[in-house]
C-alpha cells in the first residue's frame, strides 16, 4: 500500500529497520499525478492492458497443497482465457489451455478434480497428466495424423521452492522474460515464513464494480487505513506502514502490536487458614491475555505485478487473485491457509479479521469507480511517501502499455503476445487466415471496405 523506495544515504549514523522509511519528511519533493481517469474505464485501454500486461506477466495462481495426488487439477478462467492446472504422475505441476486440439472444446469441465485420464466429451479424445495425446476415436488409420502433435497447448509455469506456482501466457517467439528476472528477489524474501506449516483452510471471492486498477490504489497504499480500517489501526501501528517497491513487486512493512499481559488489580480476601482465624491477604485474579488477531509477527505482505497479492501472518497467510472482466468489472479471489493445530475459534477470529479489512476496501473501490466513471475527474496528486506504493505499480502500467502501443503502432496491427502458434493447416489455412485480417483492417471504413469487396 504506498510507493517508490528513497534509499538510504551513506551518512546515516544507525541502521534502519527493515522496511523503515530513512527519507526526511522536510526534503519531500513533489510526487506524481493519478493515471488519467480514461484509464479506469476504457474499453480500447482495457484491452490493450490485457495485451501489454496479462499476457506478459508472472501470474500467481495457486499453491502446491492444494494438490494431494497425481491428476488433480483445478480449473481457471483469466480475462477469458480458460486453463487449468495438473498434478502429473511425477508430482510436477502442469499447466495447459482448457481446449481440445480436435474441435476447441472444454477439456475439463468441473471447477475442481482428478483424473489421469482427460477426456473430452465432444468426440472422445483423450489426453494424459502431461498433456500427451492418447486416443481419438477412429483416428488410428488416418495418414499424416501425428499424435504428437495434438497434445494439450501448454503454458509456462513457475513452481517456488515455496509452493507457489505462477503461470505466464506469453507465447510469443522470444517468449517471457524469465521469472527470476521478472520478480528478482522475491524468493529469497518468502524464505523468512514457513509456508509448509500451513493448511488450505477456505477461499471465498467478491464480485465488484469496478476497475482493477481502483483495488491496486487502494492495495498500494496505506494513507487510508487510519480512516478506512479502524480495525487494522488496533493490531497494527499504522504510523510505521512503509511500502518499498523492489522491481516488479513491492513489499509492506508495519508493526504489529506486541500482546501485553494484563496486570490484574489485587483483591483482599479473607484468610483460609486454620480455623478460618489469620489475617486478610492480597491476592490476584487471573486474567486472560488478550490476543492481537494478527499475531505475534509483523508481517510478510508481497504485492505481485500485476494484480496478486501474498499476505503472511503468523496464525494465517492468504492470497488475493485479482481478475480483470471488463473495464469496470473485476472479481476478488482469496484463499486462507491457516496454521495447522491452530484451534477453530482462532481461525474464524483471522476470517473475521480478514474479512472486515477485505469489505472495507471493497465498498471503497465500488464508491470510487462510480465517480470515475462520470468522466469529470482526470488525475489526482499523489503523496511522494505515503502513496510510493501508487506511482510505482501505476508506472509500470503506464511503461508496459507504451512500450506495447509502441509495436502494434510500428506493425500496422494489435499483437496478442498469447496467440497460439498455427497448426499445420497448409498454404490454404495461410490464405484463409489472411482474407480474414483484410476484412477487420477494412471494416473500420466503410466506403474503403465496399470498394474491395466491389459492392
Amino acid at each position: 500500500m504506498a510507493s517508490a523506495a528513497t534509499a538510504p544515504t551513506a551518512a546515516a549514523t544507525t541502521a534502519a529497520r527493515p522496511g523503515e522509511d530513512t527519507s526526511n519528511p522536510e526534503e519531500l519533493l513533489a510526487g506524481s499525478h493519478t493515471l488519467p481517469s480514461s484509464w479506469w474505464f476504457s474499453e480500447k485501454i482495457f484491452d490493450l492492458e490485457k495485451r501489454a500486461i496479462f499476457m506478459k506477466s508472472w501470474l500467481y495462481t495457486a499453491h502446491t497443497s492444494t494438490f494431494k495426488k497425481a491428476g488433480d487439477y483445478y480449473a481457471y478462467n483469466f480475462m477469458g482465457m480458460q486453463f487449468f492446472l495438473i498434478k502429473n504422475k511425477k508430482g510436477e505441476i502442469k499447466a495447459f489451455h482448457n481446449i481440445c486440439r480436435h474441435r476447441a472444446y472444454p477439456v475439463v469441465r468441473k471447477q475442481k478434480g482428478s483424473s489421469v485420464v482427460l477426456g473430452c466429451l465432444y468426440h472422445g479424445w483423450s489426453y494424459n497428466t502431461d498433456g500427451d495425446f492418447t486416443k481419438a476415436p477412429q483416428f488410428e488409420n488416418v495418414t499424416d495424423f501425428d499424435k504428437t502433435e495434438n497434445g494439450l497447448y501448454p503454458i509456462r509455469t513457475h513452481v517456488t521452492d515455496q509452493g507457489l506456482i505462477f503461470i505466464n501466457f506469453d507465447n510469443s517467439p522470444e517468449g517471457p522474460m524469465p521469472f527470476g528476472e521478472f520478480f528478482k528477489g522475491l524468493e529469497e524474501e518468502f524464505h523468512e515464513f514457513d509456508f509448509s506449516d500451513y493448511e488450505y483452510h477456505m477461499s471465498y471471492e467478491l464480485d465488484g464494480e469496478f476497475n482493477w486498477k481502483t483495488l491496486m490504489d487502494g492495495y498500494m497504499e496505506c494513507y487510508h487505513c487510519p480512516t478506512a480500517h479502524p480495525g487494522l489501526s488496533q493490531a497494527f501501528h499504522m504510523n510505521t506502514y512503509n511500502v518499498i517497491p523492489k522491481g516488479r513487486y513491492a513489499r509492506h512493512f508495519c508493526e504489529i502490536k506486541r500482546t501485553e499481559a494484563a496486570q490484574p488489580e489485587p483483591k483482599k480476601e479473607e484468610s483460609k487458614g486454620w480455623f478460618g482465624f489469620g489475617k486478610p491477604q492480597e491476592v490476584q485474579d487471573k486474567v486472560e491475555e488478550k490476543k492481537n488477531v494478527g499475531g505475534e509477527f509483523d508481517g510478510l505482505w508481497m504485492y505481485l505485478f500485476p494484480t496478486n497479492g501474498i499476505n503472511c501472518y503468523s496464525p494465517a497467510w492468504y492470497s488475493i487473485r485479482v481478475l480483470p472482466i471488463s473495464p469496470s468489472h473485476t472479481i476478488l479471489q482469496y484463499d486462507i491457509f491457516t496454521k495447522k493445530g491452530l484451534p477453530e475459534a482462532e481461525k474464524k477470529e483471522f476470517v473475521d479479521f480478514l474479512q472486515q479489512v477485505e469489505i472495507e476496501d471493497f465498498d471503497l473501490c465500488v464508491k470510487t469507480q462510480k465517480n470515475l466513471n462520470q468522466g469529470l475527474y482526470s488525475t489526482g496528486f499523489l503523496h511522494p511517501q505515503k502513496e510510493r506504493g501508487v506511482v510505482f505499480y501505476q508506472n509500470l502500467v503506464k511503461d508496459m502499455v507504451k512500450e506495447h502501443f509502441a509495436k502494434e503502432q510500428e506493425a500496422g496491427h494489435q499483437i496478442n503476445p498469447a496467440k497460439l502458434g498455427a497448426d499445420k493447416g497448409g498454404a490454404e489455412t495461410d490464405e484463409l487466415e489472411h482474407i480474414c485480417k483484410s476484412l477487420e483492417c477494412q471494416g473500420s471504413n466503410p466506403e474503403t471496405f465496399a470498394k474491395e469487396l466491389n459492392w
